[in-house]
């Protein structure tokens, strides 16, 4: 009987060293999640990176938004160029912005270069235009270039 005392504590030690074992393994495992608590949101992060750059490219309320926020001077820039554009064709409630244009700033004022719009045509089917649009330091309209879709270029100046 004293064999099957000896060998049941024996049992009991080996099963709480055991546990005793997996506890310290457990401990470690925390140990190090609590060194790298950011690790388990790095994709979580790359997809959030991505997301926002691809929204930027097809969004065109989400690409204003992050012009008119990180950087507001071009933002002012294309947003006059486009006022002016729906002001000079006349047909404002048919016209779409395609490509915003891109802005390139000079001595004398920013110009908006590329700004492609789709607008209703006299024989009722639309047509692709791109404007050049030129301003001085204060922002105003200096000139505005309108290139329809052929090889013809017409140029208004604004009036001071």
């Amino acid at each position: 009987m004293d064999r099957s005392k000896e060998h049941n504590v024996k049992r009991t030690q080996l099963e709480n060293s055991d546990q005793a074992g997996s506890q310290r393994q457990a401990y470690g495992r925390r140990q190090r999640e609590t060194h790298s608590p950011f690790k388990k949101y790095i994709p979580l992060l790359f997809i959030a990176v991505i997301g926002i750059l691809i929204a930027r490219q097809e969004i065109p309320a989400f690409r204003d938004w992050w012009q008119m926020t990180f950087s507001p001077d071009s933002w002012s820039a294309q947003n006059t160029c486009r006022q002016a554009v729906i002001d000079n064709s006349g047909r404002g409630k048919y016209l779409r912005v395609l490509e915003p244009g891109e802005v390139h700033d000079t001595s004398d004022g920013p110009y908006v270069e590329g700004l492609v719009v789709m607008e209703l045509g006299a024989n009722g089917f639309e047509q692709r235009v791109e404007y050049t649009c030129y301003l001085d330091k204060q922002g105003s309209i200096f000139k505005l270039n309108r290139k329809p879709g052929g090889n013809r270029t017409e140029s208004v100046e604004a009036g001071n």
